[in-house]
């Protein structure tokens, strides 16, 4: 039986949370800054998703990485799932690092949970699923196909993301994690 990479993730989440609490420096040392300031460190194109702005910022992308990765995990096996939700979230970070133009820096694994949700909607495109508070199941494909319209509607609207909310990581997560799938597949044929 092969174990799970899962709980191994949010459990480094949750740790990298609560140190934050402990050293308080800790976290802005971690989070994404942009190429070419000051701040900008390589090492925060990994660190980035494992940090988190709140309890709830953790809280929901911890359980939309249960939800969503263990189906997923199930399908591709412990080592290619962990590989697979590094790389997507390695490759937002390049591109948030070096081509995003919001000042601001990033955080949160919720570019990496992105990519997952591609994953989710290509292996069970009809599965259903409950997205709080909308009261009714999305097919898995409509809900990635959706949530990257929105997140394209509102980085064009607000590409500084003035909001506090990176679409642009959403988006990016979300493509890389489609063409990841996708190279994956072609390489093997």
């Amino acid at each position: 039986m092969r174990h799970s990479t899962i709980p191994h993730l949010i459990i480094i989440n949750a740790l990298v949370w609560l140190a934050g609490f402990r050293l308080k420096e800790l976290p802005y040392y971690l989070i994404l800054h942009k190429a070419g300031t000051p701040s900008f460190e390589y090492w925060q194109i990994l660190t980035y998703f494992f940090t988190h702005q709140s309890f709830w910022h953790i809280l929901a992308n911890m359980i939309v990485l249960w939800s969503l990765g263990t189906p997923v995990e199930e399908r591709m096996g412990p080592p290619r799932f962990l590989r697979f939700y590094l790389v997507t979230g390695l490759l937002t970070g390049v591109f948030l690092a070096y081509l995003d133009p919001s000042p601001a820096p990033v955080l949160g694994a919720s570019t990496a949970i992105s990519g997952l949700l591609s994953a989710f909607a290509t292996y069970f495109p009809k599965g259903h699923l409950l997205i709080f508070p909308i009261p009714l199941p999305i097919q898995a494909r409509w809900l990635a196909l959706g949530f990257g319209l929105v997140s394209l509607v509102l980085f064009l609207l607000d590409p500084e993301a003035g909001g506090g909310i990176s679409h642009l990581g959403h988006l990016l997560g979300l493509g890389i994690g489609y063409l990841y799938l996708l190279l994956e597949r072609s390489l093997r044929l």
